[in-house]
């Protein structure tokens, strides 16, 4: 009786290895070959305070950290276009990280995206790989460019609506590796202005406040990039801990943040629990 319980519980563990193994198996299938691959759109409601009225319902459509080069080549991205261009948003935003390895598909990559249409313009902001290694952020800079979006770089713009006198401030900083310009970036801007700020590191939000920015739209975190249940996020990078992740108030203000899990991948081509997502931001009147 002894031994046929020994060789019952052997028999429990062998068979509980080879479960955890394949559903490991299976996990590192889905992350690299299927997850990762499955765009989706995410609708997000957005209360601000200070919106003027004319803009209330204004939709801006955000993505990021496509990461070319890294396992996401420049036709992938017809998917991306077609699914924004078919949601019709007012504006399109971009928060950094075009490439990661991928300087060689730029010019195919800007073709692609010179397909988005935006009514009220497509703007874009650096991201901490457009600016370093063997990457030249001004040839980044021309493929936003060529891509038909305005690149902010420590400038901001007005937005005026087509029909009544009533404005929004778009701002974007250099990429925080750069050491940006954050008074250029928001030079010029009156109190009560509602300001939405392009800044790839979601975690600068704690600075961007004190410039009185409404609505900071960010990147970098990849959402993690692997998440597990019931933990969230394995791994952030730096300046991406405090706000990592979709929708939230910035601490000890009224400002509000919303960070992009992005698109593309870096380290590793994977995605697990982490979809690659873009979103339909909605400005409500708060």
């Amino acid at each position: 009786m002894e031994v046929e319980k020994r060789m019952n519980r052997r028999s429990f563990l062998r068979r509980l290895v080879a479960g955890i193994g394949g559903l490991m198996l299976l996990a590192g299938l889905d992350a690299f070959f299927i997850e990762r691959h499955m765009l989706r759109r995410q609708d997000v409601t957005v209360p601000l305070a200070g919106l003027p009225d004319a803009f209330n319902g204004f939709r801006i459509a955000h993505f990021s950290d496509l990461h070319i080069g890294h396992g996401l080549a420049a036709d992938d991205l017809e998917s991306l276009v077609q699914k924004v261009n078919s949601a019709k948003p007012d504006m399109i935003v971009f928060t950094g990280d075009l490439v990661d390895d991928g300087m060689e598909e730029l010019v195919a990559a800007a073709q692609v995206l010179s397909r988005l249409q935006a009514p009220y313009g497509k703007y874009a902001v650096l991201g901490n790989h457009d600016v370093r290694g063997h990457v030249d952020p001004d040839r980044i800079i021309k493929a936003h460019q060529d891509a038909g979006f305005i690149p902010l770089v420590n400038r901001n713009l007005t937005i005026r609506h087509r029909t009544v006198d009533e404005r929004l401030i778009v701002a974007g900083l250099d990429d925080y590796w750069r050491d940006p310009d954050w008074e250029a970036a928001f030079s010029g801007i009156g109190k009560g202005e509602c300001v939405i700020a392009l800044i790839h590191e979601p975690d600068l939000a704690d600075r961007a406040k004190e410039y009185g920015v409404t609505l900071q739209l960010s990147g970098h975190s990849h959402g993690g990039q692997v998440r597990l249940p019931f933990v969230g996020g394995v791994l952030y990078p730096p300046y991406a801990r405090k706000y990592p992740d979709g929708l939230q108030r910035v601490e000890n203000s009224e400002m509000l943040i919303h960070t992009s899990r992005g698109i593309g991948t870096t380290i590793l081509p994977i995605r697990f629990l982490c979809r690659p997502e873009w979103y339909m931001l909605t400005l409500r009147k708060k």
